[in-house]
């Protein structure tokens, strides 16, 4: 079928050629003349919201008047792909534009001017567009990159940026990459503002949300684990949501992510910190071991630390048994006990702690850490990606040798698709995990939802 609703395809591309060129045409003119009223006659990024405006006002014009006129009319997908070429065409984002405008698109892979890759929907494919040239490329990430403090150099061949829209931009030039790559990883804050939205994909079961949000509001202190890429920034931040709204807290980032004042209209009483390095001189840097400690003078609720990955590990360990119950992190690990040996390693990684013996360590985070959730990212056999949570389970407070016991409450089974569930009754639990929900006020019983058989998995 042809774009404009006709029967031949090769006339179709010639009219939406012709189409193209005539709407380009005035939307530059625009452009221009827009330009000429300010004092820098550059485009940043940040102009790419009325850019789209002016495209789509003159799209709409185009077709108002091509009925009365005899021009090409073009079907809803013509108009569509017109919007997208001539978008791609007239703002800094370049060939960038028409991907990073797909709201299913999650994360867009570039090997090389040549090579541009994207994560669609789970399915990793080929994009379909290019860069001129290596320096086009460059040209355009200097233009991503205008609204940040970070740049990108000889002198400085890697970056890692947050952009507005809350995605994560990273670069690395030539020699240290060849060919120059940018990975840019989308932070879909619309489309997930809620637990119930990632049920919904199948990343958690429905009878693990009542848990979820109860152990929250319960002030229970947690780890979101996973691999890269397995969502542990976005469950972090919809477990987040459901603090109440009186609390106050503060997150802390390398790189901000979780964008609590933008998801569901903004959360009051929240101080975001990100970590700094340092400038070509050494000099400026803030570390989250030294923002985890500001923000304790703060009068902070609850402290939420992006990611662990150092010695600040002990300094969130600290926080959660020191009246800030209800704190949490997230960390690479390879499973839920594996996560509490990867954060006992972390907390060695401190000076104070180089010598202290692992099993005391273990008892002072199986005293103070009460929930694990991990996720995972597998690849399914139609090659999509699929997230899900591998299992939950609750820190007992016990140590077995140098690792506190976790039970798990559910653990995914791959072959079979769905959750196993390994509690037969939530009352069981040690009195340091109950203690907290009776002092929330909230009854274990029915907080796996209804309906729901609690049968010991085998």
């Amino acid at each position: 079928m042809s774009l404009y609703g006709g029967s031949d395809p090769a006339a179709g591309v010639d009219h939406l050629q012709a189409v193209e060129s005539e709407v380009l045409t005035r939307v530059q003119a625009g452009i221009a003349g827009q330009l000429a009223q300010r004092s820098e006659p550059e485009l940043l990024a940040s102009d790419r919201e009325w850019i789209a405006e002016l495209v789509q006002s003159e799209i709409q014009r185009y077709h108002t008047a091509a009925p009365h006129r005899s021009s090409p009319v073009l079907d809803g997908a013509g108009y569509e792909r017109l919007r997208r070429r001539v978008l791609s065409q007239v703002t800094p984002l370049g060939p960038l534009a028409e991907l990073l405008d797909d709201p299913l698109v999650e994360e867009v892979i570039v090997n090389g001017p040549g090579e541009i890759l994207v994560v669609r929907d789970g399915v990793q494919e080929v994009s379909g567009v290019e860069f001129g040239s290596e320096q086009e490329l460059l040209t355009t990430v200097h233009q991503i990159l205008d609204t940040s403090s970070s740049h990108l150099d000889r002198a400085s061949p890697m970056v890692t940026a947050t952009l507005g829209d809350g995605s994560r931009i990273n670069a690395v030039l030539p020699p240290v990459a060849l060919p120059m790559a940018v990975t840019i990883r989308r932070h879909q804050l619309a489309r997930f503002g809620r637990l119930a939205d990632l049920a919904q994909v199948g990343t958690l079961p429905w009878e693990l949300i009542p848990l979820l949000q109860a152990a929250v509001r319960s002030r229970l202190s947690l780890i979101v684990s996973g691999s890269t890429g397995s969502g542990k920034t976005t469950l972090l931040r919809l477990l987040i949501g459901e603090v109440p709204a009186f609390e106050r807290i503060l997150t802390i980032e390398d790189q901000r992510e979780l964008h609590l004042r933008t998801m569901s209209g903004g959360r009051p009483n929240t101080i975001s910190l990100e970590a700094r390095d340092p400038n070509t001189e050494g000099r400026g840097e803030v570390t989250i071991q030294q923002l985890v400690r500001n923000a304790l003078r703060q009068r902070p609720d609850r402290i939420f630390v992006g990611e662990c990955r150092g010695a600040e590990a002990l300094d969130v360990v600290d926080a959660m048994g020191t009246g800030h119950d209800g704190s949490g992190t997230t960390l690479h690990a390879n499973s839920a006990r594996d996560a509490l040996a990867r954060l006992a390693a972390l907390v060695r990684r401190h000076p104070a702690q180089a010598q202290a013996d692992p099993a005391a360590i273990a008892r002072e985070l199986a005293a103070k850490v009460d929930l694990v959730i991990h996720l995972t990212r597998f690849r399914q056999l139609d090659g999509r990606d699929h997230r899900v949570v591998q299992a939950v389970g609750f820190v007992t407070g016990q140590v077995e040798g140098e690792m506190p016991l976790v039970e798990e409450v559910c653990r995914y089974s791959r072959s079979r698709g769905e959750w196993d569930w390994g509690l037969t009754r939530l009352d069981d639990l040690p009195a340091k995990i109950t203690d907290k929900f009776d002092a929330a006020g909230i009854a274990l019983t029915g907080l796996l939802g209804t309906g729901v058989s609690l049968g010991v998995s085998t």
